[in-house]
C-alpha cells in the first residue's frame, strides 16, 4: 500500500528543552542579581546622604548656637590687670588630648574631646530661659535673663572603665546656660548634698562659700562682676588656696574642677546639644606661627610631618593652647608652660582667662610666699622696677595676649553608616 505525500502531517517542536531551560534561568538569576546589587548600593548612597544631611543639619544648629555666643561676649577677651574689674569672662580650658589622636595616643577619627569654653553672653534680642525650683516646692517655673553664664564642655560614660573613648562609647557635647540673676537667692545652711541638688534643679550661675567653722554651704546668685572672680564660676574650686599644692612662682587658683561638671550637670540632660561626638576641638589665632612649604605643599601646625624642611611662607594660624609647648607648635604666643598644680602633681592642660585685679587685694596668699597682697600694698617686696611692679603681683593672666580669633571644630559620626562630617566655627576678635 502507498501514501501519497500530501497524506504525511507536517509536526512543529512546541516548548523548551531542559538546557534551554537553565540557560534562561542563569541568565535570569545573573540580571537578578546584578538588579539587587544596583539597589543595594543606590539604598546605601541613599542611607550614607541623609546620614550626611542629618549631621549636617545636627550640627548647623548647634553652630548657629556658639556662634551667637561668640559674637556676644560681655567682655573684650583680652587679659586685664589693672584696677577695674570686667562684667563677665572668657575661659578657653585645652585638655591634654590633641586631635587626631585618642586618649592613647593613636591616630583616630577620635580626637579632642576634652576641652571646654565658658562665658558670659549677652542676648541678641530674645532673652535666656531657664528652670527655678522654689525653696519647699516641686513645681519648677521658667526664669528669663538677658545675660546668661554659659558652658560649652563634653562628656562621655567609659562603659568598659578603660580610660578610653571606644566607638560605641557616644560622646557627648553639653551647653548649660545659667541665666544671672543677682536678685535671686540667698540659699543658706546647705550641705554639700543640697548645694548639688540645687545646682542640678535650677539654671541659676551661683557661687559656692563653705562655711568651715559651721562645715556648711552657703550659696548665693553672681552678677556679672562676681563672675570675673574665678571662684564664683560655674564648677570651679570654691576655695581661695589649697595650701597642700606646692609653692609656685605664680599661682593661677580657682581651677576648673571637671568632676564638678558631671556632679551638677542637670539630671533631665536638657542641656545637650550633639550627641556621637568624635571631636570637639577649640583653637586660638595665634599671629606668630609659623607656615611652612614642604615639597610644594603648604603645612601649619596641626598637619602631618609639620614643622618641615623648608623656608617659611606665611605667619598665623589657629592652633591648641599647649601644655609644656611641643616642637611642633613652636613660634605661638599661646605655647610656653603653665605652672599649675593639681593634688601635688603638674596640670595636664592649659587655660586662657581674662583674668581680674581682684586677687591683689582680697587678703589672700594666692603665692603662698607668706606675703599678702604684695602687688598693691605700696611696698617694694623685691621686684626689679618699683613699689607694686608687675613682678610682685600674687597671681597673672595664663597669657598675657589678647585672643584675636577663636576657631571650634566639631566632628560627628554616624555609626549606621560609619560617616564621618566635620564642621568649625571661626570668630574674629579683631578690632574694626
Amino acid at each position: 500500500m502507498s501514501f501519497s505525500q500530501s497524506q504525511y502531517r507536517t509536526f512543529s517542536r512546541r516548548g523548551l528543552t531542559l538546557i534551554e531551560i537553565m540557560i534562561a534561568l542563569t541568565m535570569t538569576l545573573i540580571v537578578l542579581g546584578a538588579m539587587m546589587q544596583a539597589f543595594q548600593y543606590a539604598s546605601g548612597q541613599m542611607q550614607m546622604g541623609r546620614a550626611t544631611m542629618e549631621m549636617a543639619n545636627r550640627l548647623r544648629s548647634a553652630e548657629e548656637l556658639l556662634r551667637s555666643d561668640l559674637s556676644n561676649l560681655t567682655v573684650e577677651p583680652r587679659p586685664y590687670t589693672e584696677t577695674t574689674n570686667p562684667n563677665g569672662y572668657l575661659e578657653i580650658v585645652d585638655g591634654a588630648m590633641r586631635d587626631k589622636t585618642n586618649a592613647a595616643g593613636i591616630n583616630s577619627y577620635l580626637g579632642d574631646v576634652d576641652d571646654v569654653i565658658a562665658m558670659t553672653v549677652r542676648s541678641d534680642g530674645q532673652f535666656f530661659r531657664g528652670r527655678h525650683i522654689p525653696d519647699n516646692t516641686t513645681n519648677s517655673k521658667v526664669i528669663e535673663s538677658s545675660i546668661a553664664e554659659i558652658m560649652w564642655y563634653t562628656t562621655f560614660v567609659d562603659r568598659n572603665t578603660d580610660s578610653l573613648i571606644d566607638f560605641d562609647e557616644s560622646v557627648k557635647v553639653h551647653r548649660r546656660v545659667l541665666l544671672i540673676r543677682p536678685d535671686m537667692g540667698p540659699w543658706e545652711n546647705l550641705t554639700l548634698n543640697q548645694v548639688t541638688t540645687l545646682m542640678q534643679n535650677n539654671d541659676i550661675s551661683c557661687r559656692v562659700v563653705f562655711d568651715q567653722d559651721a562645715n556648711e554651704f552657703n550659696v548665693y546668685a553672681n552678677s556679672l562682676s562676681d563672675l570675673a572672680v574665678r571662684r564664683n564660676r560655674f564648677c570651679h574650686q570654691w576655695l581661695n588656696y589649697n595650701s597642700s599644692e606646692p609653692s609656685v612662682d605664680v599661682n593661677w587658683p580657682n581651677f576648673l574642677d571637671r568632676s564638678l561638671i558631671s556632679t551638677f550637670q542637670p539630671v533631665e540632660g536638657n542641656d545637650i546639644v550633639l550627641t556621637d561626638v568624635a571631636s570637639f576641638d577649640l583653637q586660638v589665632y595665634s599671629p606668630d606661627v609659623t607656615l611652612s612649604l614642604d615639597t610644594d605643599t603648604p603645612v601649619a601646625p596641626a598637619d602631618p610631618g609639620f614643622p618641615a624642611a623648608a623656608t617659611q611662607i606665611s605667619a598665623g594660624d589657629f592652633v591648641d593652647l599647649v601644655w609644656n609647648a611641643p616642637v611642633d607648635f613652636r613660634g605661638s604666643r599661646f605655647n610656653f608652660a603653665q605652672q599649675a598644680w593639681r593634688n601635688g602633681f603638674p596640670a595636664a592642660e592649659a587655660f586662657y582667662d581674662t583674668w581680674t585685679p581682684v586677687y591683689e587685694s582680697d587678703g589672700f596668699d594666692q603665692d603662698n610666699d607668706s606675703l599678702i597682697d604684695e602687688g598693691t600694698n605700696g611696698l617694694d617686696n623685691g621686684g626689679p622696677l618699683a613699689p607694686d611692679d608687675d613682678s610682685e603681683r600674687e597671681t597673672r593672666p595664663p597669657y598675657p595676649y589678647p585672643v584675636r580669633g577663636v576657631k571650634v571644630s566639631i566632628r560627628l559620626i554616624e555609626k549606621t553608616t560609619n560617616q564621618v562630617y566635620q564642621s568649625s566655627v571661626v570668630h574674629s576678635y579683631v578690632p574694626e
